[in-house]
């Protein structure tokens, strides 16, 4: 009787362990990681009344238009060092003013993009312009640049405290 039981026993377990404990598969080599943003070969987006989440509703203009009443703007050929030299005229924001007795160590403070500052004093070169003279309430700038409308001044004065309507 218990060799019937055992047998029996032996029969249902036999199975089982063989779910179980499956054998060891020969294993794949392992293949390249995709990229992060990559889409599978076979996937298609099915929107079922829904807008594709990833696409831009406004699309952007492939040209930017003209600033109204602005006549256009020369890129200067000069090319974009670090520093003062690498900064233009139409990026710099004047931030103030630093006076002394001495006319010639008169300092002007430029604010560049991306936080940045600087001093410069008269005869020290931009990127499109050379400080000229500094005063306490103004700046005036020489343009190195040849202009696109002939009739476009090549004296820029900008104002420490510009008044409200005037441009900066």
């Amino acid at each position: 009787m218990c060799k019937k039981i055992f047998i029996l026993i032996a029969l249902f377990i036999l199975p089982l362990s063989s779910m179980a404990f499956p054998q060891a598969q020969p294993q794949k080599p392992p293949e390249e990681p995709l990229p992060v943003l990559a889409v599978p070969k076979d996937y298609r987006y099915t929107s079922r009344g829904r807008r594709d989440p990833f696409v831009n509703p406004i699309p952007k203009p492939v040209t930017p238009p003209a600033a109204a009443g602005r006549p256009p703007v020369a890129v200067p050929t000069c090319p974009q060092p670090q520093g003062l030299k690498g900064i233009m005229l139409s990026q710099a924001a004047i931030a103030g003013v630093v006076t002394a007795r001495d006319p010639s160590m008169t300092i002007v403070i430029i604010r560049a993009p991306g936080g940045k500052t600087y001093f410069a004093r008269v005869g020290d070169a931009l990127c499109d312009a050379v400080v000229k003279t500094i005063k306490l309430d103004a700046i005036r700038f020489v343009l190195t640049v040849p202009p696109v409308d002939p009739s476009a001044p090549r004296e820029i004065e900008r104002k420490v405290r510009p008044t409200p309507g005037e441009q900066k």
